[in-house]
């Protein structure tokens, strides 16, 4: 969708101002949208990514990645904790 604005009229000023209501509506849009998107996860969401994770620890102990490991370990109990908001 292509919106054309006749400029000769507005003052410098008249524009910035409308940028910003448009700035302002897309930041807004976009906010809305990533608050739906986390408040959607589903349990099967958080098991697949769960599941994701467990590999991913396995692959880093045989590697001995220990930082990596701490760094895993943190994510799988954030999204254990989330599980059992489920139970």
């Amino acid at each position: 969708m292509l919106i054309q604005i006749k400029t000769d009229n507005m003052t410098d000023k008249q524009m910035n101002k409308l940028a910003d209501k448009i700035a302002k509506l897309i930041i807004n849009s976009l906010h809305e949208g990533l608050i739906l998107d986390l408040q959607e996860q589903t349990e099967e969401d958080l098991l697949a990514e769960l599941a994701t994770l467990m590999t991913q620890m396995d692959f880093n102990l045989k590697l001995e990645a220990y930082t990596k490991c701490e760094e895993i370990k943190r994510k799988i109990i954030k999204i254990e904790n989330q599980l059992n908001k489920f139970k």
